[in-house]
């Protein structure tokens, strides 16, 4: 059997076969964008960088905010720290005043807040940033001031006396009020740093403030003197600043006794344009020694001349004088030490009406030589007013110039009595005024200057003899100076730190 071409035909079918399953030859076409496809990169989106946050553990406020990005924080910390924002309640001496934070205008200080807290954003380190509060300032200020008003206590006026019956000051006890900077100061730190959760306590100091007595509460206090004491007790008080009066028995009629003396230097001013050394000696004795002998010299010089006869020329004209500035019952119609020489030359003598005279009470006066307290004491306002540089005085008298009557107030501080009005006041404090004392009655008179107040005081004093020959300097003049006490503590009242038992303010 042959085999060979079974062989070759089988050779065949099987190349035939391979054929079929070998691909065909790819194009050029096909090929080259297969390669450019495959060397171009793919472009991929980055992720997003995440936000710091804050350290876990951190907290401002109390309010913990680990974990938050900024916003996050602030808006966290504006929600919780606002809600707590509650009235500001002061509390002083009882008294609780409540703030609303509305009108302060109170919020926190959330730049300031998450400013300190920044080292801990994107940190592993957490941070402690306390509460801090912004506010109003000016307006704090306005509440603050209104606080202290509402919550002062002002000094408590009372009257001190001693034994004896006469002797009466004025005295407080001292006011209470906070010390508005320095609270303000206290206030404001406590509300940076929002510790406003409790009462804010603050103290009422001591003040400064010296009560000023009123009118009526003088007057009252000189009537009641005046009614203890054992005759006739005539005050007159003129405020220099206000014009305000205090008149007790003003206008009952007194011996002017010394007193006149004043009205004497002043008509001498009226007269002498100068006045000669051996004039100017006459007026110093006059007024600082109360010399009788040397005023009758004045009175002779302002008529002209010298002598007792001029000196009674003078008196009268003087008394004139006084009358035609409106000083009714001031004169003086007879020089001083005058009796015997009226008798030896039976001399006629003006002389006023017999007692009584003037408004009750009634006293012993004579009929030549007269004063009230009322009158004597526009005298020295008068006096007072041509020194400022207006007044009567100047209009009336064409020798009167404010320098000429500041010298008479100058005199009058020289005058050397103390133991009546200035006995009743402090040392150191200047008084011009001028004194008269005879048996039944003593007086004083003058302008007191003071560090709560400058006034004009006539204080006189009298009491009937009965058996006795003349009462003391220590009785009259004793009573005098408790008056003018009363009437200095008025106007510059003693501080206490305590009022004594038994004493009301």
């Amino acid at each position: 059997m042959n085999f060979r071409p079974r062989l070759f035909a089988i050779a065949l079918i099987c190349m035939a076969i391979l054929a079929g399953c070998t691909p065909a030859p790819r194009s050029t076409l096909s090929y080259e964008p297969a390669l450019a496809a495959e060397s171009t990169p793919v472009s991929v989106p980055p992720l997003p960088t995440p936000l710091p946050v804050y350290a876990p553990g951190t907290e401002v406020a109390n309010v913990p905010i680990g974990g938050l990005t900024a916003t996050e924080a602030e808006a966290v910390l504006a929600a919780a720290l606002t809600a707590n924002v509650v009235p500001l309640k002061l509390v002083a001496g009882g008294y609780t005043y409540t703030i609303d934070p509305a009108t302060l205008q109170l919020r926190p200080d959330l730049t300031t807040l998450l400013s300190e807290a920044a080292p801990a954003l994107g940190s592993n380190t957490p941070v402690n940033v306390p509460l801090q509060l912004i506010f109003n300032e000016d307006t704090l200020h306005e509440q603050m001031r209104a606080f202290a008003d509402e919550t002062a206590i002002p000094p408590q006026v009372t009257v001190i006396s001693s034994t004896e019956v006469l002797s009466r000051s004025f005295a407080y006890l001292p006011g209470r009020a906070i010390d508005l900077d320095r609270s303000v100061a206290i206030v404001s730190g406590l509300l940076r740093r929002g510790r406003i959760t409790t009462p804010i306590a603050l103290t009422l100091w001591p003040t400064n403030d010296q009560p000023r007595i009123s009118t009526a509460q003088l007057a009252e206090q000189l009537e009641q003197m005046a009614e203890v004491w054992d005759g006739v007790a005539g005050i007159y008080l003129y405020d220099l600043a206000t014009g305000a009066e205090v008149a007790v028995n003003a206008r009952t009629v007194f011996p002017g006794a010394s007193t006149i003396k004043t009205a004497i230097m002043l008509y001498g001013y009226t007269k002498l344009e100068t006045f000669t050394e051996e004039q100017w000696q006459k007026m110093r004795l006059m007024i600082i020694e109360s010399d009788n002998l040397a005023a009758n010299d004045i009175l002779a010089a302002g008529a002209g001349g010298i002598g007792t006869d001029i000196a009674f020329r003078g008196a009268v004209e003087m008394s004139e004088m006084l009358a035609d500035l409106g000083l009714e019952h001031l004169y003086l119609y007879i020089p001083f030490e005058a009796v015997d020489y009226i008798k030896l030359y039976n001399i006629k003598y003006r002389c006023g009406p017999q007692d009584p005279v003037g408004e009750p009470p009634y006293t012993e006066t004579g009929c030549a030589l007269r004063a009230t307290p009322y009158a004597i004491g526009q005298l020295y306002r008068m006096i007072d007013e041509c020194a400022r540089g207006k007044g009567v005085l100047l209009e009336k008298f064409a020798l009167l110039r404010p320098d000429r009557c500041q010298e008479m107030l100058d005199l009058l501080a020289e005058n050397a009595d103390r133991t009546r009005m200035v006995a009743g006041i402090p040392e150191g404090i200047r008084v011009e005024h001028k004194s008269g004392w005879i048996e039944h009655t003593q007086a004083d008179a003058g302008i007191v200057r003071s560090p709560g107040g400058d006034y004009v005081l006539a204080v006189y004093i009298y009491k009937p003899l009965g058996n006795n020959l003349s009462w003391s300097d220590s009785l009259l003049g004793g009573a005098i100076a408790d008056f003018s006490r009363l009437v200095y503590t008025a106007y510059n009242p003693i501080r206490l730190q305590s009022v004594a038992q038994g004493e009301t303010p």
